[in-house]
């Protein structure tokens, strides 16, 4: 077998700012013995891969009005509750999320400072969940969107009984599936 057919030959473009002038660079150069030796290897990552959850669609999507800062303790404390009581992992990033719109200056596009940033999980195997989250919504307004992962018998049990909780603090709106949440009418803030 000649070397150029033993071998796998990958390119990369080097573009200038002109975008006609563009050049081909040879960047990667393995031998035949060393591909087949490489194929298992890219064909287990692979497998694994599948397995990744990914962001996904939500199947369903609400939004509510929680009014406050204590309404902002309660949404978590709620979702905390449901998550612990179906042994799933809540994870509170708000802080993480205030600091990285600070960080960016989308505090001041936003109109309202970092703290307020509302940023919540329920999550389960392979992307089933839910999030929670006031970006681009007024500071109290919350959307949360809840994803099946692998699991849709559980996803549709999780979003009843998070619904149903909600529910019985605050009026929770379906937001049509294709659509996004919109600032409410009701929701000052």
């Amino acid at each position: 077998m000649t070397r150029l057919a033993g071998s796998i030959i990958c390119t990369a473009i080097a573009a200038n700012d002109d975008i006609a002038d563009v050049e081909p660079v040879r960047v990667l150069r393995l031998s035949m013995f060393r591909a087949w030796t490489l194929l298992p290897f890219l064909s287990g990552m692979i497998v694994v891969c599948q397995g990744c959850a990914g962001p996904q669609e939500a199947f369903q999507n609400v939004q509510l009005c929680i009014a406050d800062e204590r309404g902002v303790l309660e949404l978590k404390r709620i979702m905390r509750a449901v998550a612990q009581s179906k042994n799933l992992e809540f994870i509170d990033n708000s802080a993480r999320q205030g600091e990285n719109l600070k960080a960016m200056g989308a505090d001041k596009a936003l109109g309202r400072g970092a703290s307020r940033a509302i940023d919540v999980h329920i999550e389960g195997e392979n992307g089933m969940g839910v999030t929670a989250g006031n970006l681009g919504l007024p500071e109290y307004q919350v959307a949360l969107g809840f994803t099946e992962g692998t699991n849709p018998s559980m996803a549709r049990v999780l979003s009843n009984e998070l619904i149903k909780a909600l529910s019985q603090r605050w009026h929770v709106e379906v937001v049509p599936l294709g659509k996004g949440a919109m600032p409410m009418k009701t929701c000052e803030g």
